[in-house]
């Protein structure tokens, strides 16, 4: 089985689909607390998830935020100690303290919407040891479904997840094009706005041939 590529599933919302991203042996799971996000769980939904975390060869557990209070933010990830903090580069609720306190323990996951070119890696959070490279929406944080232009970033040298519009369909192509690390997908594998098992393990497939 293939896995030159990492997998990032975000945005899981409910037990089923956790069970198979841990089955397909996922590199990567997420799970949205944006109250921006119509993937948002409660923390009541998050620790009904999370009673099978103990399961062998359980994903890195990744926790998203935007737009939310910095102590909610504290107290989900000190209840749940999540591997990875996924923050959002130009959310105007985060601080720099608690940017720079994620980046220091290295459990900072950050995002950043590219809009254009990437000229250099010294741009993209370097104290870092990985990103998320994603697609802009106007208030929103990611999961939007859309793309951006991938010579935007096929320059860049370092270690990223490819989002934005990332499907069982295209996967290949973006993987081709772009030579990232992995790829993080939410509405990429949804129908009707819920996750759909055929489309993740048809992703999982595409990704894993190459």
């Amino acid at each position: 089985m293939g896995t030159r590529y990492k997998i990032k599933i975000c945005g899981i919302k409910d037990l089923a689909t956790l069970e198979l991203c841990v089955d397909l042996q996922v590199d990567f799971v997420g799970l949205n607390f944006s109250p921006r996000s119509p993937r948002a769980i409660t923390p009541q939904t998050a620790e009904e998830l999370l009673r099978i975390r103990q399961k062998s060869g359980f994903p890195k557990l990744v926790f998203l935020f935007f737009e939310n209070d910095i102590t909610e933010i504290k107290t989900l990830t000190e209840r749940f100690n999540p591997d990875l903090i996924q923050l959002i580069r130009g959310d105007q609720w985060i601080l720099p303290q608690i940017w720079n306190e994620f980046t220091e323990t290295k459990r900072l996951l950050p995002a950043i919407r590219i809009q254009s070119k990437v000229t250099s890696d010294e741009d993209l959070e370097p104290k870092s040891d990985l990103v998320i490279l994603d697609s802009y929406q106007k208030n929103l944080g990611g999961g939007t479904g859309h793309s951006f232009p991938w010579e935007y970033v096929t320059s860049v040298k370092r270690p990223f997840l490819l989002a934005g519009g990332i499907n069982p369909d295209n996967v290949k192509s973006a993987l081709e094009t772009v030579n990232p690390y992995g790829i993080d997908v939410a509405s990429g594998v949804e129908t009707d706005g819920k996750k759909d098992p055929n489309k993740i393990i048809t992703l999982v497939q595409n990704v894993r041939t190459l």
